[in-house]
Parts: C-alpha cells; structure tokens; sequence
C-alpha cells in the first residue's frame, strides 16, 4: 500500500455555479493550486531520484527519446544550463545516467540513462502515477486521460504566449516543444 492511499479517497466536491463566474472558475487560480498540490506530494515520490523532479524529467527524456547533449536536454526541458549540469551530474554520480561521446561529434557528450537509472524511473514512475490518482481521485479514468491530453496540448503552445503580449521580455525559457522526440520505441533493457 503506497503511503498516498490513505488520503485518495474520493470527497464529496461542492457544485461549481459556472454562471457565477467565481473564483474557482478562473484558470488562473485552479492551475497554481492543481500545480502546488502536485508539486509538494510529488516531489516526494521521486524523491529517491537525484535531482528530485527536474532528475525524473531527465530519466524520462533519456530513455524515451533519442540520445542528446545535455544542452540539448536543457533546452528540451526548460532547465537552466547551469542546473542541468548539476543534475545531470548527481545521476551520474547515482549510477543511473552515463556521458558517452557523440558519435558524429566527439565534442559532444551525450547522456544515456543505465539498467540503475531506468530501473529508478521504473519505481518513480509507479509512485509519481499514485500521487496522480490522488490528486484526479474525482475525475473518471476518461476525464483523467482527457485531462493529460488537454494539458499537453496547451503545453505545447505555451511558449508562444509571450509573442502575443506587446512588452513581454525574453527572460523566461520554455522547454522545447518536440513531442514527436518521444514517438521511438523504448530500448531494450540490455546497455546501448
């Protein structure tokens, strides 16, 4: 029994009056609060990765999409160069990750994930899905599936938000949007 099934079980939620146009019917107040109570729980369930969730995001580009720098792993996730190394950097120093030279360019180094990083990613997966359930305990399995789509979908587009407010500055990076990097099929569990 996972330490979240105690506290998933299913409240009764109070009718949401959308003609009102309340508080809780702005996006703007229902994503932070979805986001921080996601945030706290799952941080807590990938805890064991090193780098906690920005480790996990790494573990799942890595195994899921074809190998790359960490530049470009940085780039793809929105993280910070300069954090990128040090996360990139604790995995490594866990057993879970491996640089290897870039074939086309020896220059480069790329990140491959190892048995002990997707075996970590494994375990992670199945507890970060728990806080998941958690937190949609009241959506069907078809509105939780819908949810993630819809999410992703708007995701993919957030980056071009700012091209649409006159005064917006450059100063925020958003993660590239590639979802077809992850349409490969997964390796086999033997080392690449």
């Amino acid at each position: 029994m996972n330490s979240f099934s105690t506290v998933g079980a299913p409240v009764s939620l109070p009718e949401i009056d959308w003609g009102a146009a309340g508080i809780e019917t702005e996006l703007g107040w229902a994503l932070p609060v979805m986001y921080q109570g996601f945030s706290r729980s799952a941080t807590v369930a990938v805890a064991e990765v090193p780098g906690g969730p920005r480790g996990y995001q790494v573990l799942v580009s890595i195994t899921t999409e074809e190998p790359s720098s960490q530049l470009a792993l940085a780039h793809r996730l929105g993280i910070d160069k300069t954090q990128m190394t040090y996360v990139i950097d604790a995995l490594e120093a866990g057993g879970h990750v491996e640089r290897r030279p870039d074939p086309t360019d020896r220059r480069i180094r790329q990140v491959h994930p190892t048995d002990a990083g997707r075996s970590l990613l494994a375990s992670a997966r199945v507890a970060l899905r728990d806080v998941e359930g958690v937190l949609m305990r009241d959506l069907s399995p078809d509105e939780q599936e819908q949810l993630r789509r819809l999410l992703a979908k708007v995701a993919l587009g957030a980056g071009a938000v700012e091209s649409c407010i006159a005064d917006a500055r450059a100063t925020h990076e958003y993660p590239l949007a590639s979802p077809e990097r992850s349409r490969r099929s997964l390796p086999s569990t033997s080392k690449e």
